[in-house]
């Protein structure tokens, strides 16, 4: 066991054993005797951005009020518990560059908005996005700079980068992108299965009790809830492995560790960069819902009873699509509601995760029927340790660019800058 033999633990304490390096979650233990390092010591920020493809419905997800107590439109109704938590910011706007297709920039752009005079990829304005620049700066003191997650588990992957890759480490270059939540796992616990390990536990257990003897009792109790997360979400990845060969035998592909529930399937990615959150093995962490424009049929269970085609929803003029729509919108802010009151439960300090990190949630376009990459709305939670506030809905109406909210972020992350694309001006509203 690499424990430091003083009585503060190191925050980079892991325990090995066979090959297996576990990285423990932030303990109290941690934290200098003193007072004046007390005082000192602080939370890392974690930085979280999940992007939704396609745009919104705007009519049920733009609110019809402002401020702290504006009234949630029927896509934002899963929010209900979390005010004071959130900020919905609307009305930032981002330029297109021509001759790319319409849904191409979205995503691929999203966290870049990069102007028409940076077309550094060829035709494309990509570059360097701001998780990378917050990864750059957070990440020299975790393992794991970032990480880039997508629930994307089409196969007839028909479309080009552009339209399923938000995070780019430099022009031309898109961060890789993991997909199967076992493959996600090894990589945050730094073991590969060759079928003669169970369990990560299992091979550290003695390692775990020892230490265990050490703690104070608000250490122990914090281990023992977080090492029960830790096995829960192997059984789940387990299960979803099963099922998958089980679900083999008609001939209709399922990758393997992928969950047939949507739900879970995104549940089980969350609780994947939660864990790594918790343990400090990352601070920065992205997560591509569903890409851009791919008309493959989607399950969304427990919402509908057949597969939906959100892009082409978005292009029908119905009553009925554009109910689908908002279900869909829905769907998505629901999971965005789970991630936050996860991060809420999980307790650090007088506070909690979600107190320490910014967790934002948005698409590429507003209106996925007219492409408009005008009036796109954001969700912001978190507090970034008091250097953000919220103040329920805020609008600039097209007035603000929407790097001038990338920039507030990046400055919120400790990197000093006057510009950020076309950003200049930081949401003072938000600070």
């Amino acid at each position: 066991m690499n424990v430091l033999r003083t009585k503060v633990l190191s925050r980079r304490s892991f325990l090995r054993r066979a090959g297996i390096s576990f990285a423990l979650p932030w303990l109290e233990a941690m934290i200098p005797h003193s007072a004046a390092a007390q005082s000192a010591m602080s939370y890392p920020l974690r930085s979280l951005f999940i992007y939704t493809p396609n745009g919104y419905n705007q009519s049920t997800f733009i609110p019809s009020t402002k401020g702290s107590d504006f009234v949630l439109p029927s896509a934002l109704e899963p929010l209900s518990d979390l005010r004071g938590d959130f900020s919905l910011i609307t009305g930032l706007d981002r330029t297109f560059v021509g001759g790319t297709g319409v849904h191409a920039q979205c995503g691929a752009c999203w966290m870049s908005s990069s102007p028409p005079s940076e077309t550094l990829d060829g035709g494309f304005p990509t570059n360097t996005t701001l998780d990378q620049l917050i990864a750059n700066h957070l990440g020299r003191d975790t393992p794991l700079s970032s990480l880039e997650l997508s629930c994307n588990d089409f196969t007839d992957n028909k479309e080009t980068r552009y339209y399923e890759c938000v995070s780019w480490i430099a022009p031309g270059y898109p961060a890789s992108v993991e997909k199967n939540p076992r493959a996600v796992f090894q990589r945050i616990f730094g073991q590969s299965n060759n079928g003669a390990i169970a369990s990560v536990l299992d091979v550290i257990g003695e390692d775990a009790k020892s230490l265990h003897k050490k703690l104070g009792a608000r250490d122990r109790e914090k281990m023992d809830e977080y090492l029960t997360s830790v096995r829960e979400t192997e059984r789940r990845i387990q299960f979803a492995e099963k099922s998958a060969e089980r679900l083999a035998a008609p001939g209709f592909p399922m990758p393997v560790g992928i969950p047939d529930s949507r739900g879970e399937y995104l549940d089980t990615m969350a609780d994947l960069f939660l864990f790594a959150f918790r343990q400090d093995l990352t601070r920065v962490a992205s997560l591509v819902v569903d890409p851009e424009r791919w008309d493959s049929p989607r399950m969304f269970h427990g919402v509908f009873d057949k597969p939906q085609n959100h892009h082409v929803l978005t292009h029908t003029k119905t009553q009925e699509a554009k109910d689908a729509i908002t279900k869909i919108d829905r769907f998505h802010v629901d999971f965005y509601a789970r991630v936050l009151r996860k991060m809420k439960a999980m307790k650090e300090g007088e506070g909690n995760l979600l107190d320490h990190s910014m967790v934002v949630m948005g698409s590429g376009i507003s209106d996925g029927d007219l492409h408009r990459y005008s009036n796109l709305q954001v969700l912001l939670a978190g507090k970034a340790s008091g250097r953000l506030k919220h103040q329920g809905h805020i609008s600039y109406d097209g007035e603000r660019p929407l790097a001038d909210l990338w920039l507030t972020l990046l400055n919120t992350s400790g990197i000093r800058s006057e510009r950020f694309a076309d950003g200049i001006q930081p949401l003072q509203e938000i600070i």
